[in-house]
């Protein structure tokens, strides 16, 4: 797919471009001869301002796991934005979804609202600090956290032979201060991080992890090690499930893997598209934040939008339905249709690839070594995987790397992106 120079797409590209860095609302780019707009989007897919369809395969890059313009959800958007407002005190839309996540989230005995993910792990980070009185924080390479300064620490490609446990800064304008209170570990490597935690106990105010990082799997009892470590310390567990909350189980990661951590954080899908997170925690340490007594260890925690109606109302309508049976058996198999295909693909022109995650979560890398860390994730033929992707975005699947499924996606759709991938495989193999 080529850009028409008299296309809709081309003029506001170009607009995009003058008004914002990069013509981009984030971080997120797509190469500038496959650059889309989009208009609108139904089910399955999304169309772009010049009439084009895609696959959605990146689905709002996770929050919208019902896919778009789901009835149920467009009917409480709509009854919500019927009398728009923000309150800044307590609405009764705000209050159910609070009462539904303490009910679904193992770990939350209480939460409290934020925007977004970036939001959420800044605030479990400055409350674990607030209740253990400490300051340094361990967290994994490779694992992405947001984008407050803590969490922009060896998390967005970080150098594969930066020393442990020195953190590299994502970013420029970090305070070296914060460098100085981030320590990094390798995912998965349980004597490392025993290490670490053992020799700065008495500093450490929390260990903070994406059960899955990214897409790439615990290994069996280094969770669980984690959290005897972090409790014998008394150091804060916070698992970041603003990926895998709400989507590898009712009761997220801390469901799959059976270790429930003291704070997590939540964001994508608990708004059902719009902005919206929570830090749900144990009560001994939820109760820091509470305004009413305030004391030497009130952590605020407070946004003019918090708990906002017409967020809380998507929010709820979103969790109502994938809290129905059988949906978490639906996302399962789509996310199996799609790796199993996508495997297949690859073997068929003889392309080492592997394709990890849960559910309907995925993330490709061309290797055929273990992939257990950022580090191994990272050693395949990235500049192939990336012309690969050029060609599914140009074939009318919509992705940035990270495959984000719904539920609508029917097994036609998910065969429709195998071959896709196939096709661009091959296509890429020949540039």
């Amino acid at each position: 797919m080529n850009i028409l120079p008299n296309s809709k797409s081309r003029a506001l590209l170009e607009t995009a471009r003058r008004c914002m860095p990069g013509g981009t609302f984030n971080s997120a780019y797509l190469p500038e001869d496959v650059d889309v707009v989009i208009s609108h989007g139904k089910g399955s897919r999304v169309y772009d301002v010049d009439g084009r369809e895609y696959i959605d395969c990146l689905n709002g890059s996770g929050p919208m796991i019902l896919g778009h313009a789901h009835p149920e959800v467009v009917e409480a958007l709509s009854q919500a934005v019927s009398s728009p407002s923000n309150y800044y005190v307590l609405n009764h839309r705000g209050i159910e979804l609070a009462d539904l996540l303490v009910e679904a989230i193992p770990c939350a005995e209480q939460i409290k609202f934020g925007l977004s993910g970036s939001d959420a792990t800044f605030f479990a980070l400055r409350l674990a600090r607030a209740f253990t009185r400490r300051d340094k924080v361990l967290k994994f390479e490779g694992g992405f956290l947001g984008v407050n300064d803590y969490a922009l620490m060896s998390g967005v490609n970080p150098p594969l032979d930066a020393p442990y446990p020195r953190p590299v800064p994502d970013s420029a304008g970090i305070p070296q201060a914060i460098l100085d209170d981030v320590l990094i570990a390798p995912f998965n490597d349980l004597e490392r991080t025993l290490g670490l935690i053992e020799s700065n106990k008495s500093e450490l105010a929390a260990i903070i992890i994406e059960a899955q990082q990214r897409c790439i799997e615990p290994k069996p009892g280094f969770l669980e090690a984690i959290r005897e470590a972090a409790t014998k310390h008394g150091i804060v567990l916070v698992f970041d499930e603003v990926v895998t909350g709400f989507r590898l189980g009712w009761g997220g990661a801390q469901e799959r893997y059976g270790v429930v951590p003291d704070i997590a954080a939540y964001g994508k899908i608990i708004g059902g598209g719009l902005p919206l997170s929570v830090v749900a925690g144990r009560q001994d340490i939820m109760r820091l934040t509470n305004p009413r007594n305030p004391g030497p260890s009130y952590s605020y925690i407070s946004s003019t939008m918090s708990g906002n109606t017409v967020a809380s109302a998507t929010g709820l309508a979103t969790l109502r339905v994938l809290k129905r049976e059988g949906v978490y058996d639906r996302l399962a198999a789509i996310g199996q249709r799609f790796k199993a295909g996508a495997q297949k693909a690859f073997a068929r022109h003889g392309v080492p690839a592997q394709i990890v995650g849960n559910g309907p979560l995925a993330m490709i890398t061309l290797t055929d070594k273990p992939v257990f860390d950022h580090r191994s994730f990272c050693a395949g033929d990235t500049r192939l995987f990336k012309k690969i992707l050029h060609e599914m975005l140009g074939r009318g699947a919509l992705t940035h790397g990270k495959f984000y499924f719904s539920l609508v996606h029917s097994d036609d759709d998910i065969d429709q992106v195998v071959q896709i991938l196939d096709h661009s495989i091959e296509a890429a193999l020949n540039t």
